[in-house]
């Protein structure tokens, strides 16, 4: 273990449950300690070097594992398809509206591969971009803050030689950002690195937390691939434990759950209790790649979803449904599990092919990305194509996710000339009965550059054709094996404060390897746009302004709404939540006292769900 750390094990609720919601399955508890590693303001960082050594090709060969082997028979399957020159006629709905892209720019530039990418924008147009080994800020119009490699980022860490897998997301609620990243791929140094921002801006302080990779003191193993999502109250982390020196297609062993108080983080806490779920299991066989479900409009909770599949089978329709229920804090949180059957199989896909002949990893058929709203989860996941035995996405639907038995579909969104992979997907609707999506993905074929595309899923579950974000510019040709990295993951996130609207990162061709690519991009449903809130509420004045005791605001309603009064300093970072409540429809006035503001310059915005719809410069005088 790094002598840098001393992790801190509480080894409390330790155990198998013993009666699950679904016969057969069985997991495990364990709360540890975690203290506060370090404060680091972002400002402060200087000299960064972000020194890279990358394995272009291996001395010895490696073990062929069983998913390999799988993939070579599809390969090979897929040569002899192509050879017969197979007529496919492939069909792509286009009731729905494709949607536009109103911004777009370069980002984070990687020496490594994979190209994984992750992003995350505040209310206040800041970005956070993550790509393999590195994270920069820039504004909503492209213009770049800070960029730092993962290790200079967490500095004040000690010395860290192996980070990657980097996450970040953004809390509506909180307006803040959280970073989470790996370090280490054996038991001797496995960490899950945790920074929590201290304010809405992304450029100062962040509070640093280590979480240890691996909790059993008897097994050589570390953690892989994070996947992270937020309630109103927690962070969610899930991850696969491996084996030491070994791939996570031979050395999986089970994948864990973290849950963390968030509010603890952002507090500089002295110490956080996270707990995980562990030994997670149906029927005697371990569950893996757990993917936890984003909040949609806005965060929820106090639970938290997540979807995990069987994805090395050559084809299933097994869906797991887990649920974290309660907080930490109530005492009360368990974990539960429902398994569902889905109309659409699932399974493992042949590599992708680029325009030089060399092929493109696609991994396996995990649940890469989900989203939460209106009681249905929506998820994504690679998977292949059947009718022409190409790599294509997995859209899945699962409705009245409360209910005893949900209802589940799935949709192979595929192409008769393109390779699709790595997904991700975001809640773009505007509240209740609409379950609009937007999905990114990449794209590749043996006649085009590895690229970033988007689509769009409106509210009763049409899908658009594919908006091309960014055309590759060259093939990825980093490695000497035949097989080259494409990318993990890509990211995609609702802009909370503007209805109908999301950014995402993703890879393309790049210098014979690959870089990130970063879009605004807008949903052209004319039902939202009929629908859009701020046409519902119309202000007439604020008034005294400037006060110095109380103040008041007339606005009225067109019909009966659920509405937040909030006041924001000029910097746009939350003073008070004054309330919320459902207001009807007609003439109100709202008031509040201001005694207690010092003297100065504000807003006082008015929501509904988490969008603001009005805004109102009010000036304090004492």
């Amino acid at each position: 273990m790094n002598k840098f750390y001393i992790f801190i094990f509480t080894l409390s609720c330790f155990g198998y449950s013993l009666q699950a919601q679904q016969t057969g399955f069985t997991y495990g508890t364990t709360t540890i300690d975690v203290p506060l590693a370090a404060i680091v303001d972002v400002s402060e960082l200087t000299v960064d070097f972000d020194p890279k050594l990358l394995l272009i090709k291996s001395a010895m060969p490696l073990p062929v594992s069983g998913t390999k082997q799988k993939k070579i028979l599809l390969d090979a399957q897929r040569n002899l398809f192509v050879l017969s020159k197979k007529e496919v006629q492939f069909f792509e709905k286009t009731t729905a509206p494709s949607p536009t892209i109103l911004k777009n720019f370069i980002g984070n530039y990687t020496q490594g591969t994979p190209n994984d990418n992750d992003i995350a924008i505040s209310n206040g147009g800041k970005i956070v971009s993550v790509a393999n080994t590195n994270l920069n800020f820039f504004n909503d119009s492209g213009v770049q803050y800070i960029g730092k490699s993962l290790a200079n980022f967490a500095t004040k860490l000690g010395k860290l030689n192996r980070t990657y897998d980097p996450r970040v997301i953004y809390d509506p609620v909180k307006d803040r950002f959280i970073v989470v990243f790996l370090q280490g791929v054996d038991h001797t140094d496995t960490r899950i690195i945790v920074a929590f921002s201290q304010s809405n801006d992304p450029t100062l302080k962040w509070n640093f937390y280590v979480i240890p990779g691996n909790i059993t003191q008897d097994s050589s193993s570390w953690s892989d691939y994070p996947v992270v999502a937020l309630t109103n109250d927690e962070l969610f982390i899930t991850v696969n434990r491996v084996k030491d020196n070994t791939p996570w297609q031979t050395g999986f062993i089970e994948s864990y759950i973290w849950q963390v108080d968030k509010q603890k983080g952002y507090d500089s806490s002295a110490v956080l209790s996270p707990k995980v779920y562990h030994d997670i299991k149906y029927n005697g066989k371990t569950i893996w790649n757990i993917c936890p479900a984003k909040g949609g409009i806005t965060t929820h909770g106090p639970n938290m979803y997540f979807v995990s599949l069987r994805p090395s089978d050559l084809q299933n329709d097994t869906v797991f449904i887990h649920e974290v229920t309660n907080t930490i804090a109530s005492g009360n949180a368990s974990l539960t599990l429902k398994v569902l059957r889905t109309d659409k199989t699932y399974g493992l896909m042949p590599n992708a092919i680029q325009p030089n002949g060399k092929r493109l990893q696609t991994n396996d058929a995990r649940v890469l990305s989900a989203c939460y709203e209106n009681n249905m989860i929506h998820y994504v996941a690679n998977t292949i194509d059947t009718s022409r035995f190409s790599p294509a996405v997995y859209y899945g639907r699962i409705s009245n996710v409360s209910a005893a038995i949900p209802s589940i579909h799935g949709t192979i969104l595929g192409s008769d000339t393109l390779d699709f992979g790595y997904p991700s997907i975001t809640y773009v609707g505007g509240g209740a009965d609409d379950n609009s999506v937007m999905i990114t993905h990449s794209y590749v074929s043996h006649t085009q550059f590895p690229g970033t595309a988007v689509l769009f899923v409106d509210r009763t579950g049409n899908i658009s054709n594919r908006t091309i974000v960014k055309a590759g510019e060259t093939v990825i040709n980093v490695l000497g094996d035949s097989i080259e990295r494409w990318g993990d993951y890509t990211g995609i996130q609702r802009k909370y404060n503007e209805l109908g609207y999301c950014w995402l990162n993703g890879s393309f061709g790049y210098q014979s390897g690959n870089s990130t690519w970063i879009a605004k991009v807008k949903s052209n449903d004319l039902k939202l746009t009929l629908n859009d809130v701020s046409k519902k509420v119309n202000t007439t004045h604020i008034y005294p302004n400037p006060a110095s005791d109380y103040i008041t605001i007339d606005f009225e309603l067109n019909e009966n709404l659920f509405v937040e009064f909030d006041v924001m300093d000029i910097n746009g970072k939350l003073v008070n939540a004054l309330l919320n409540e459902k207001v009807k429809a007609g003439l109100n006035r709202f008031s509040f006292r201001v005694n207690d503001l010092k003297s100065g310059i504000y807003f006082l915005t008015i929501k509904h769900e988490n969008n603001i719809v009005q805004s109102k410069k009010f000036i304090v005088t004492h």
